[in-house]
């Protein structure tokens, strides 16, 4: 039996449907998705890590579906965002999409102390402070502790309205992550009343499909992309594939750069409307 060695050091056995699975949530077809995963069977060895199997699918799906091969798969480009202040802006750029009424940072006064909210949104009638945590690593879970937080947070923000402190009447907290949430978080966030929007979570729409429903691909989904390229584009306040197709890019790209980036990105939403 051939043993696939995870991100964390555990071991488990190879298994193909997670190879088309993975294939088929970028685009590629289902055909094409087996064939590949068939293929990278027959060349894998015992031991083999995540990392290798990826790379040997990507570069197989090059020679079948080329404009497929030019993107990285959703939760991987939330994870290469930077955290701040990129993921932050990305999530504001995400609940504007969704017509939500955003502001940005706040330093706002509570009664005991004062507090840094990654911004405030006027959702349906209420107004929420909004708490972003980014995790690089994608199999990271947001901690009970985070939620915990949230809600002294916010108790001492509804204390400081009372008081004058600070301008807004927080009727409660957002937390937004490009993770799961663990099942302690959120049963303590349900039995609360703050809100949470991670992979795959909530069940009504996680941000996941609340990406695919806007359109608001990262940046990060052009497998080409930079660093540097990456740094550039966010300090230009560019995050979006449809912010790169629209925006002036900044002049450290040069034009020939930018005319390619622009395909693969409209390659990439392409496919992505199907």
């Amino acid at each position: 039996m051939i043993m696939v060695v995870k991100w964390d050091g555990r071991r488990e056995p190879f298994q193909r449907g997670k190879i088309v699975k993975t294939l088929m949530r970028i685009g590629a077809s289902r055909s094409v998705a087996e064939e590949i995963a068939r293929r990278i069977e027959d060349e894998a060895y015992d031991g083999i890590s995540t990392r290798e199997i990826l790379e040997a699918a990507f570069k197989h799906l090059s020679q079948y579906e080329p404009t497929v091969s030019l993107r990285r798969d959703l939760k991987s480009a939330l994870g290469a965002l930077r955290p701040k202040p990129d993921f932050e802006e990305y999530v504001r750029i995400l609940l504007r999409g969704m017509g939500h009424g955003v502001e940005g940072n706040r330093i706002l006064r509570g009664r005991c102390a004062t507090h840094e909210v990654d911004g405030i949104i006027h959702m349906g009638g209420e107004t929420l402070y909004l708490e972003v945590k980014h995790h690089s690593n994608s199999h990271t879970y947001t901690p009970f502790e985070v939620a915990l937080a949230a809600k002294a947070k916010w108790d001492d923000l509804i204390e400081g309205y009372r008081m004058g402190l600070n301008p807004y009447r927080i009727d409660g907290v957002l937390i937004a992550t490009n993770t799961k949430l663990t099942m302690h978080a959120r049963r303590y966030a349900d039995c609360v009343g703050i809100k949470y929007l991670g992979w795959n979570t909530p069940e009504s729409g996680g941000i996941d499909q609340l990406i695919e429903e806007t359109g608001h691909y990262p940046i990060t989904m052009l497998r080409s992309l930079s660093e540097g390229e990456l740094e550039s584009l966010s300090a230009g306040g560019i995050l979006t594939l449809k912010q790169l197709l629209s925006a002036q890019l900044p002049p450290s790209i040069p034009s020939s750069r930018a005319s390619r980036l622009r395909g693969e990105a409209r390659k990439i939403l392409e496919l992505a409307e199907g």
